[in-house]
């Protein structure tokens, strides 16, 4: 007669399921995504971009990766839930619509700020195909994230209206004494593509400082 082993057996800890092994996949892909842009960037195509460009690279690769995170998440509930920071496969279904629509919306804002920091003379994208992909890119990606917010609930669109809030405030802040310093020749003064990247910058910036007063951050 066999005996039934009935010792209790250890779940995974949620700050490794949800912390620890999101954060290492999403060095991993984001190392080699860095790598694959930065051999890219050194080959004999690219002509020293410069530090404005390379900042502005990382930040399209963030957005780019986190957008695509996001809308595979959200396209399937069962694999998203193992990553993302949500309660259960069911939040996912319920905000299915809302996570798609946002992360494709990233996804087109990192792939134009790409384009754009690769676009000629220094970088191998056209000029003309480096501003339409970046001006489409905001374009699109502006009016899905207006469907995405007419599809989120109170509480959502109340989040976001305090992130634009918070981004405006900090866009102030931040541009307005970097102008200010600039002009009165204490520092150099911001090039076209620096207050691109500012801007999508300041957007994650605020984006965080919201979730994280709501609680958001913490891991579920």
């Amino acid at each position: 007669m066999m005996l039934e082993d009935k010792t209790p057996r250890t779940a995974m800890p949620v700050w490794v399921r949800k912390l620890l092994i999101p954060a290492a996949l999403g060095g991993v892909i984001g190392f080699a995504a860095a790598s694959a842009t930065m051999r890219f960037v050194d080959s004999e195509t690219v002509d020293a971009l410069g530090a404005s460009a390379l900042f502005a690279v990382m930040v399209a690769l963030f957005y780019t990766l986190m957008g695509l995170a996001v809308g595979f998440g959200a396209a399937s509930p069962r694999l998203g839930a193992r990553f993302l920071n949500v309660e259960d496969a069911d939040e996912l279904r319920e905000q299915k619509r809302v996570l798609i629509y946002s992360g494709a919306a990233m996804a087109l804002w990192g792939i134009g700020l790409l384009s754009l920091a690769l676009a000629a003379p220094v970088g191998p994208v056209p000029q003309g195909i480096a501003l339409a992909l970046g001006a489409g890119g905001l374009l699109v990606g502006g009016v899905l994230s207006v469907v995405a917010y007419r599809a989120c609930d109170e509480l959502m669109r109340m989040a976001h209206l305090e992130a634009a809030a918070i981004t405006y405030g900090l866009v102030v802040l931040v541009v307005g004494l970097w102008s200010m310093f600039a002009h009165v020749g204490q520092v150099a003064a911001p090039a076209p593509l620096d207050l691109v990247t500012l801007f999508y910058v300041l957007v994650l910036a605020a984006s965080f400082i919201v979730v994280g007063r709501r609680g958001m951050l913490v891991i579920r």
